[in-house]
Parts: C-alpha cells; structure tokens; sequence
C-alpha cells in the first residue's frame, strides 16, 4: 500500500484551537433559544425520556422508544436521555451539547481533508507543499464550520441525530484513510481494521439511518482518490470483498422497506408521490449547491414545505433543465477524476451524501440539515477553484479573500443564529421568508400563542390567529394547524368554526394522522381542562371516534389517543365511568408507561374508587421508589 505524506501530523494546536473556536462562536447567539417542532415528539413529550430515572433499565427503554426513522435511532435517544439526567429540560444545556459535537466534528473534517490533500499533493496535483496544503485544509474547514447552510443540524436540537451519525461516519473516515496510508500490512489486520470502519457505520445508522453511506463515501474516495494503487493483491482482494458487502447494506435497507411496504406507504399522506419527489429533487439538489456556494440569506429556513413540486419533467419547466445539468455535472465528475481529481471528488462526495434522502424515502422535499456531510465535497470545490482562479489573476492575496469569506458566512450564520434565540423571532423570520409554508406559519402562530398564554393579552392571540389561519389554509392534509386554530378560537371565547371542525373530523376519520396532529389535540384537551378553553362535547366526541376508527392510528399512537381521550371524558358530566374503562384497558396494555399508570389513580379517585388508587400508588411508589406527591407532580 502506497504511502502518502501527512501533513496533519505536524498540524500546530494553533489551527485545532482557531477551527474548534469558530465552530462554537458562530452559534452561541442562538443559545437562548427554546425547543421547537419535532424536539417535542421526540423527546419533550416522550415519557421514556421525562419519566426517566438515573438507572439501566430506564436508560435502556428510553433508548428504544424512538420513533423517527425504521431504526428508531437509538443512540441519539440515548443522549437525549443523559441529557435529561443531567439538566432535566433545560434547553441551554441540549444547545451547548449539540455545539460540541459540531465543534469536534470540525476538527475530525480537518484532519480528514489534510488527508485527502496528502494524496492529491503525493499524486502532484494542485498542492506543492506541505504548508499550502494545511493552510488550504485550515480555509476548508473554517468555511464548513461556520457554514450558514449547517445552522439547523447544529441549533435545531433534534438534529442532533444528524450530527451524531456525522461524527462516527467522520470517524470511519479517519480510520480508513489510516488504513490506506500504512506502508505494510498483513490481511488479518486489514481485515480487523476494516470491519472495525463497520462496525462505526452501524453504529451512525444507530444515531440516524444515513450514517450507511459511510460506505459510499469510502467509495468515492477510493475511485477519485486512491484509484485502488496498491502494492500487494491481498490488498486489493480485500479492498474489493470489504465493499462488495458494505454497498449491500444501503440497498439492502432501501429493498426492506420496499418489500415491506413501508416505501410506498409513505407517500400516502405525502402532497407529492414517488415520482414527483425523484423529479423535484433534482431541482433541489441544485437549491443545495447554489447556497452553499452562494448562500443567500433569505432563501433559508427551517422549513421549506412552500416548494414547488415538479408534477412532470416539463411542469415546472426548471425540472427539466435541472436533470440535464445534473446529468453533465455528474458525468464531468467521473470524467474528470483523472485530471482534476479534486473537482470529481467533491462532486461525487456531495452527490453520495444525498443518496438515501434525496432520492427515493417518502421524506419532506427539503431539509439544509441533509447537507452537513456532502457540503464538505462543495466546500472543497470552492476553496480549491478559488485558489486556481486567484493564482491565475494574482491580484489579492488568496487567505485575504478566503478570511473574507470566512467572515461573510459567519455574519450570516451570526444572523441566523441571533434569530433563533427567542420562540417569535424564530417564527416571525421564518414566515417571512417562506409566506407560502404551512410549517412556517403554524411556527409562528404557535409562537405569539404561547405569549398570549403567558401574558393573556388578547392582541398576541390575533396574530396567532392569523397566522394559523392562514397555515391552515395553504394545506388539506396537516390538521396540526387547524386543531391549533380551534384551540385559539375557544381561549378566546369565540364560537367554533363548524367548517373548520368538520375539516378536522373528515381528517381523523379518513387521513393519515400523525404525532404532531395528535399533540396538538392533546394541548386543546388540557385547555378545555382547565377550563379556559369551551368546546361543543359532541364535535369532541366525533373527533375521538373518527380518530379511533381510522386504520392509521395504531399501537402507541392510539393508546396516547385513547389516554387524551379519558383525559376529556372526566371533564364531562357522566363521563368518569367511560374514562376509567379506557384507562384500565391502556395501563394494562402499557404496564411501563408511568404516566398512563398516573393518570389512572387520577381517574379511580374521579370514580371514588379509593382503595384502587391507594393499591396502584403503593405499587408506582415500591417500583419507583419515590413518595407519591413527587410522583403526581
């Protein structure tokens, strides 16, 4: 196997300290913002993590109770988990934790990327010396670290699946390129060393399911990169069988969720199907590119459900131009391997990095965080065409140039970050920029809701209004802001809106209801508890039934709808009775969820069933081992 000169081995801390620096300074504006969207499904209203203790049992339920993805994302639950144990819900302590991750990160992009300079300086391309390629890798690196377009995998809690997955893919990186720059090496260590880079895919896929294309990346690199050069044919041998089985994975876990029909289910209540969604992204794909390479500050966000669908190849007709663009660029990236090897690696870098969610998953269109791995391939392009177009002027120094727009990105992720800080800054910016979002809207409407909670003043509940009212119109699918429309329209003592509860009825009964649909409902249910919230019971009635007959509202998610349900009927005169029915049948069924347990002595003691409630309290205070008023509360 060829040995490469490492520049990083020689690296001063200096560069370390700068990169690891600018990566934190970027966000800290952002760290007095709150949780948002799906942090609350995930984990804030997610018993297994709030009910939780310090204990292995506990930690080993909370790591299972994932949701997201046909993993379920198990050790990113797990963090979330120790990071409640550590600071409960303090959203200071989550933003703090993502913001390392993403700074140690940085500093594994810089030691990668000196890696790869190394082989393109030992196959005498571009880079002359050791010192240019560090300070080249430095640039690189600074650019992605404080890069606008990675501000939601960082800020964006939730997130933190993608930055976890990044690290260990980063990490398999690392170790791979360590591998192919050892002189000499017998097979049985090549082969340990190399399912042991396996084993770290696995365990990204375990934080989320992307962390598979490790794989492909070690692909690209070796195809752009090393061209396979190696001295002995074991190598070789090896090389091929190791990829051989880890390119199956991918496309194995692709062909399970086909088989098992979880691939065109989840298009069901999608606005788009799979055909749409293969055309639109390649017009997606191009928004990437351009806002990485140019990235302009309006045109961010966090959600981007406003954009344009492509119905067909020539509807819009961008759709088309955008397939044929894309289809030259990736031809010029395998075409140009040989003599540009930096430009066709950092193509097909970036391109590798969106095979499984900008392709065929019934995934939401658009998402920035979807770029915190691939951008590295676009930023290498950049710096590298930078430093070819500034040597051939040679008119500005290129690290003044690079320092500028270092700077520049920072200013903007400074900005983005400043925004979010607090809940309605947050919502307001991001209907701003996306007037035409559903998401954007609900966000802020939800926002001035959750003053007009705190405040009582009347005029933050009429902007909610209007901005749910308006989220509700842009969508026949998303009953998340029309429940939230009614719930506004009963703090505010206003009579219900018959077509608007009807449109929510004939969802329950015959849509694809989701988690946040159903928390939604949940936070109108506890208003009308408290009695600051008037509903009509028969329309509440008709929703839970509708609910509880649609097909889609099956295991945990129907047993949450069955616990929101008891919560309301003991409100309602003759109601206890049918609550208790139903609330037995769920903690029965959910004897580790101490919350259904909980809210079940509530429900025996609104029966006067007292001796049922002392029972089911002695027993929660024996297995939890803490007095009942701490349980209660």
């Amino acid at each position: 196997m060829s040995k490469v000169v490492s520049a990083h081995d020689k690296s001063p801390s200096l560069k370390g300290f700068f990169i690891f620096a600018a990566a934190v300074l970027v966000y800290l504006p952002g760290l007095p913002g709150v949780f948002i969207y799906d942090d609350y499904f995930n984990f804030l209203q997610n018993p297994a993590i709030y009910d939780a203790r310090l204990s292995f049992a506990d930690a080993w339920t909370a790591t299972l109770s994932g949701s997201s993805g046909p993993l379920g994302r198990p050790l990113a639950m797990l963090s979330f988990y120790l990071n409640y144990q550590l600071s409960s819900l303090s959203p200071l302590s989550y933003k703090i934790a993502n913001i390392t991750i993403h700074a140690l990160n940085s500093l594994l992009v810089f030691s990668i990327v000196c890696r790869l300079f190394s082989i393109l300086m030992n196959r005498g391309v571009l880079l002359s010396n050791k010192y240019e390629l560090e300070r080249l890798a430095l640039w690189v690196t600074l650019l992605w670290a404080v890069h606008p377009i990675n501000l939601t995998a960082v800020l964006y809690v939730v997130q933190r699946m993608t930055s976890m997955s990044a690290t260990f893919t980063l990490l398999g990186i690392y170790f791979y390129l360590n591998l192919r720059e050892t002189p000499t090496i017998d097979v049985w260590r090549m082969m340990r060393r190399l399912i042991s880079i396996v084993f770290l895919g696995i365990i990204a896929a375990l934080c989320k399911e992307n962390g598979l294309l490790l794989f492909l990346f070690l692909f690209v690199i070796e195809c752009s990169l090393y061209q396979w050069h190696v001295k002995a044919l074991y190598e070789r041998w090896c090389l091929k069988v190791f990829y051989i089985f880890v390119l199956l994975l991918p496309l194995c876990f692709v062909g399970l969720m086909f088989l098992n029909g979880d691939l065109i289910a989840g298009y069901s209540d999608r606005a788009f199907d799979l055909t749409q969604r293969v055309l639109t992204e390649f017009r997606v794909l191009w928004f990437y590119i351009l806002q990485i390479l140019i990235p302009q500050a309006n045109l961010f966000g966090l959600h981007h459900d406003d954009f344009i669908i492509s119905t067909s190849i020539f509807e819009p007709i961008s759709t088309f131009w955008s397939i044929v663009a894309f289809v030259l660029l990736a031809i010029s990236g395998v075409k140009c391997v040989d003599k540009l090897p930096w430009f066709g690696f950092g193509l097909l870098f970036f391109f590798a990095g969106h095979m499984m969610e900008s392709t065929v998953l019934p995934l939401n269109l658009v998402h920035e965080h979807r770029n915190y791995l691939p951008s590295i391939g676009m930023v290498i392009i950049f710096v590298l065409s930078l430093k070819v177009l500034l040597n051939r002027i040679k008119v500005v120094r290129t690290n003044l140039v690079f320092a500028f727009v270092t700077i520049l990105f920072s200013l903007i992720t400074i900005n983005r970050a400043y925004d979010w800080s607090d809940l309605v800054l947050l919502g307001e910016r991001l209907a701003q920029r996306h007037p035409n979002s559903v998401t954007a809207n609900y966000e802020m409407g939800y926002a001035y809701f959750k003053i007009y909670e705190q405040k009582r003043d009347p005029a933050f509940a009429y902007i909610a209004k209007t901005a749910l009212q308006r989220a509700a119109s842009l969508s026949d699918r998303d009953m998340q802001p029309a429940i939230a429309l009614a719930h506004v329209v009963a703090m505010l003592g206003e009579d219900e809106d018959p077509v608007l509860m009807d449109k929510i009825a004939l969802d329950f009964k015959h849509g694809n209801v989701n988690v946040s649909e159903v928390i939604s409902l949940r936070q109108y249910v506890n208003c009308q508890i408290t009695t600051l919230c008037r509903s009509n019971e028969m329309m509440m009635r008709r929703l839970f039934n509708n609910l509880l007959e649609n097909n889609s509202v099956q295991g945990r998610l129907r047993s949450d709808v069955l616990y929101i349900y008891s919560t309301y009927l003991v409100t309602v005169p003759d109601g206890a009775a049918q609550a208790l029915m139903i609330m037995q049948d769920i903690a029965l069924r959910n004897p580790d969820t101490l919350e259904y347990q909980v809210k079940l002595i509530s429900i025996f003691l609104a029966n006067r069933k007292v001796n049922e409630a002392n029972l089911l309290m002695e027993r929660l205070t024996k297995r939890y081992g803490m007095e009942w008023n701490v349980i209660e509360k």
